[in-house]
This record gives structure tokens, sequence and C-alpha cells, in this order.
């Protein structure tokens, strides 16, 4: 039985390895799988249609070729696109329904607000989230089979939830795990599944690529048309005005959805049921076709939706047209999930320490990219490992983002952004850097501050 077999944990010392001033650590994170949603919508007259070739593939690829968030564990399963046509009230739909001539004379201002509302993308998002209740069973069980290294024959192994678990006991306390009782080995098991099944995201993701112009007439017009019904004095100067900062080059829109693995006491019991140890070949097995039959699930965390702008000069041509879709649409997804994290406290990653800097302040893991900005405040934690053997995390205090100095930094952080022309972070520059400076976002001073610890993002 699993309840016999299971607790052979080996958990890993912590490290921090400098090669070519390329600081890595392991540490716990949560795990994150992303998939897209697709969906074909029909072109109609004043949409955002985009006929350039090279525009439109590089749409295609970007989502491909994005970096992949650095502070989660890429946790990379088989169910990786949802197709969601059925789904309601995107922009391209609403623009169909209203963008034509006279559609928006006999409508009020309440009505109309409606629309610039529904141009946010919020009942989108609802409608995506109906469109994909479909699949979240299909994705846990994914997600659950992968934690648990199920074949398709049921075998099972614990070797990447003990290695994604805990990093930071020494062997000695490893073995001392490895030869407890009974009881206390599925305690141990209880902080092995809490911290690392039930820290599972799996983040939906809408990405739509557009022509700034009709957008921006549509808006336009419909501001035009509230400030008619309204009165409101310089209401046609503040359409126009908004109208020409908006209508060059081209809008990334995301809209997202953030779920998490359910997993609980209660879960685990029903999964344990059948599992199975066979003495002959001293595996552990589960019945598959019980398990295919569980009814496992995905709580829904919230949404969210990003907007990034590109103006391309007239000379650009084939490859870096390519460079600007992608970073245009990435940065989009970054700000995508900069905005998840700021919402939604489960979701905030643990960013380890690097280095202390020549000011004794703290260098951390993270930059442009994670939306950081001077004078963001960042708990402090110290990890120790419990009577369990486990890591557990300390919070000792409160540092916040400073600004420094560098062809490396950006408005004063650590710009780790830039991407070459397939859309992949750019190494050069920390590569090129001696070894032994340590390259990272700088933060306020801090008593006895290890490159041990970790630092977490704070409410706004």
């Amino acid at each position: 039985m699993l309840k016999k077999t299971l607790f052979c944990v080996a958990l890993l010392a912590a490290a921090v390895v400098t090669v070519n001033a390329k600081v890595t650590k392991e540490y716990q994170r949560p795990s994150l799988h992303l998939v897209l949603l697709t969906a074909t919508e029909e072109a109609s007259e004043g949409t955002l249609i985009i006929t350039d070739e090279n525009i439109l593939k590089a749409v295609e690829d970007s989502w491909t070729n994005y970096d992949f968030p650095a502070l989660y564990n890429e946790f990379t399963i088989p169910f990786v696109r949802k197709d969601v046509s059925a789904a309601k009230g995107s922009i391209m739909e609403v623009m169909a329904a209203y963008g034509k001539p006279g559609a928006l004379d006999n409508l009020d201002v309440a009505a109309l607000t409606s629309i610039i509302a529904m141009m946010d993308g919020k009942e989108y998002r609802e409608a995506l989230r109906k469109s994909i209740e479909d699949a979240e069973n299909e994705i846990a069980h994914q997600l659950i089979r992968k934690w648990w290294s199920i074949d398709d024959n049921g075998v099972v192994s614990d070797t990447l939830l003990r290695k994604l678990a805990c990093y930071s006991a020494t062997q000695n306390q490893a073995n001392a795990a490895a030869e407890t009782t009974e009881g206390a080995k599925q305690g141990l098991y209880s902080e092995l599944a809490e911290s690392t099944m039930a820290n599972t995201f799996v983040a939906f993701s809408k990405v739509d690529f557009y022509s700034s112009e009709p957008i921006a007439a549509f808006t336009r017009n419909i501001s035009l048309k509230i400030g008619e019904l309204t009165g409101l004095p310089g209401a046609e100067l503040a359409a126009n005005l908004a109208y020409e900062k908006m209508k060059d080059g081209y809008s990334a829109f995301t809209n997202a959805l953030l779920y998490k693995l359910e997993w609980n006491d209660s879960i685990a019991n029903a999964f344990y049921d059948i599992w199975s140890y066979d003495e002959a070949t001293g595996v552990d097995k589960v019945d598959m076709d019980k398990f295919n039959l569980m009814p496992f699930h995905l709580t829904y965390v919230g949404g969210t939706n990003s907007k990034a702008t590109c103006m391309p000069k007239k000379e650009d041509k084939g490859k870096e047209v390519a460079h600007m879709v992608y970073k245009t649409i990435h940065r989009a997804l970054n700000n995508q999930f900069n905005k998840m994290q700021n919402a939604y406290e489960e979701f905030r990653p643990m960013v380890p320490v690097l280095g202390i800097d020549a000011k004794g302040g703290i260098i951390a893991d993270m930059g442009t990219k994670e939306g950081i900005k001077v004078g963001d405040s960042f708990k402090i934690f110290e990890p120790f490992v419990n009577e369990k053997g486990m890591t557990k995390y300390k919070y000792i205090g409160v540092v916040k983002v400073v600004k420094w100095q560098g062809e490396q930094f950006k408005n004063g952080v650590w710009d780790n952004e830039n991407e070459d022309l397939a859309g992949n972070a750019d190494q050069n520059a920390v590569e090129n850097t001696m070894a032994t400076e340590i390259i990272g976002t700088h933060l306020s001073k801090f008593k006895n501050a290890t490159p041990s610890m970790f630092v977490k993002k704070g409410k706004k």
C-alpha cells in the first residue's frame, strides 16, 4: 500500500551556483501550466483584420516562443490548447455588433457606457470560463498523473514529487525522515503534498493582436455620442485627443483565467484507495479504470486582462516585424501574470536573494519582466527545516526596491525583459559580466540578510 511504501523522501540541500555570472537557486516554487485559448473569429466591416503575412506568422508563433515565467516550475502537461469559438463578448464581436453606421444612434448613456465596459473583457472572461468547464476534469487528471509519474499501466513513482517538494534539508535529515515511524511519515507526506500538489496553478490565456485604429475610432465614436447626450463641455476635444493617441500601430490584448489544482486530504485518501503495492515486482500501481473515473477538479482563482501597444516604423520588414510582434504580445503576457500576482496573493512566488550589494542591500532575482518598480515593498523570509525535515519559511521583515544605476537597469530596476528575435530572453549582457558580479534588482538593507533568504511581493 502507498502508506507503507511512499515515504523514502530524498531532500536535496539548497545551493547557490554562480557560472558566467548566471546565478541559479533551487527552492520551493509554485508549479504552473499554461493553456492557450484559441478561436476563429469572422471578419466584418469595421473590424480589426490584419493581412500582413509577416505579422500573421509572428502572432501565431508568439505563444510558442514565449519565455516561461521564471519564478514558477514549468509544469507542462499534454493539454496545451482549447478552442473557445462559442465564447461571446470578444472585442471583435462587440465591434461587429456596434461598429456599423447608425448602430449607436438610438442608445442611451447607460447602454453606451455598458459597451465601453464590455471592451474591458470582464463579460468575455466569464464566457471563456464557461467554455472551458468541460476541460477542467481532464486537465486535473493530467496534472495528478504528472505529479505521481503514472504511466499507462498505472505504475507510480514519487520521484518528481520529491524533487520539487523540498531542497533545504541535509542528507542526514533525509535519511532520518526515511526511518521515522509510519505515523510520522504520513505527516511528512501531508506537508510534502501541501508544498507541491496543492500549489499547482493553470493559467488559460486568450491572446489577440489587432490593428489599433479601428478600436480607437470605435471608442471615439462612443465617447462622442456620450458627450452629445450629456452635453459635457470639452467631450469632443477629449475624444479626438484620445483617438490620436491610440490610433497608430497595433495592440495586443490578453484575457487570462487562473485556476488552482484542488488537492486535500479527502481527495488524497480517495486516491490512495485505488493504490496497491505489487510485492512480486516491487512497484506501486493505481487502478487506471478507477482513476480515470475519479472527479478531480480545478478551483477558479480569478481572471484579468492586459494590453500592450506598438507602433512599427514603415521600414520594418521581415524579422524586424516579427520581433516587434513578439515583444508586444510578450509584454502583454508579462503584464497579465504581474496583474494576477498583484490580485491574488496565493499566486505570488517566492524570489531568491542572490547576494548583498556594496551598500548592504539585498539583490533579488527579479526585474522589469516581473513588473517591479522602485518603491515596491517585499516581505522577507528566512527558510528553516522543521522537525519533520520539511523546509518552511519564517517572516522576518519588509524591504523595498531601491533605485540602482547601470546599463542593465531601466528606471532603477534590473531590465530582464530584453528579447532576441526568437522571442527568448537575451542573456548576453549577463553572460559577459564578470563572474563576481551578481545581477538582479536591488532592495533596501536588512540586518543579517544572506543569500539563503527569500522575498515575496507585498500588497500594493
